[in-house]
């Protein structure tokens, strides 16, 4: 029963280590669905999750992470999720993306969508000044540049966050698509910035979640969002 418990979870996409320890979990139950339940709720147990703490604490709080993996429509997300609770007056957006064409177009539709302010920073005294305008608002989430884990820039990005005058955290957003072992570089490049927490994108496109998991558990970063 334990072989067939172990096929089911590697079934998931899940790393043999995780499939091993969740078997281990459910040893002394002989009925297999009763087995195969505590297994997946032995996987939530071991799958760290923030919740909605970040989002309400307001502050200034950046969305990073690689290209393509969804970022700026994240930003949006996260911005009309605390429009509908808490009023879109508490709520301001800041680019600093100079690199990638129609970037700042694409933040400027979302925010006259929400009717919030959004400005661009491309250094820190433009990140401060745009900090020091929006001091009023509860919330401000920042849009950044998506680069490989390679790009010189990358650390560039990091550095501008934790350079200013304003306490940055920051939401590290991966796609559910990618494969473990690029999920796992990405969180060892961008580990440089203290991400509080993985937002997991393109939670729909994904063949199975198990990679995906497996590479936040292993990494100890809460899970905070999904999005599809």
């Amino acid at each position: 029963q334990s072989q067939e418990l172990l096929r089911r979870l590697m079934g998931l996409g899940l790393s043999p280590d995780i499939c091993r320890n969740i078997a281990s979990q459910v040893q002394d139950v002989d009925d297999e669905e009763k087995a195969w339940r505590k297994a997946l709720y032995g996987l939530a147990g071991a799958l760290p999750v923030s919740g909605e703490q970040l989002l309400e604490q307001g502050g200034v709080v950046a969305v990073i992470g690689p290209t393509g993996v969804g970022k700026t429509t994240t930003v949006a997300k996260l911005a009309a999720r605390f429009c509908l609770r808490h009023g879109n007056r508490h709520v301001a957006l800041i680019t600093t993306d100079n690199f990638r064409i129609g970037a700042r177009e694409q933040l400027n539709t979302y925010a006259r969508i929400l009717d919030v302010p959004v400005r661009s920073a491309g250094n820190v005294e433009e990140l401060n000044a745009a900090l020091n305008a929006f001091c009023d608002r509860r919330l401000i989430l920042v849009d950044t540049a998506g680069m490989s884990q390679r790009d010189v820039r990358l650390s560039e990005q990091l550095s501008l966050l934790s350079a200013g005058n304003h306490r940055v955290r920051s939401l590290l957003a991966l796609p559910a698509t990618t494969q473990q072992a690029d999920l796992e570089r990405a969180m060892k490049a961008f580990a440089a910035a203290r991400p509080d927490g993985v937002v997991l994108t393109k939670v729909d496109e994904a063949a199975s979640l198990g990679g995906a998991f497996s590479a936040i558990i292993h990494s100890g970063l809460p899970l905070a969002y999904t999005t599809d």
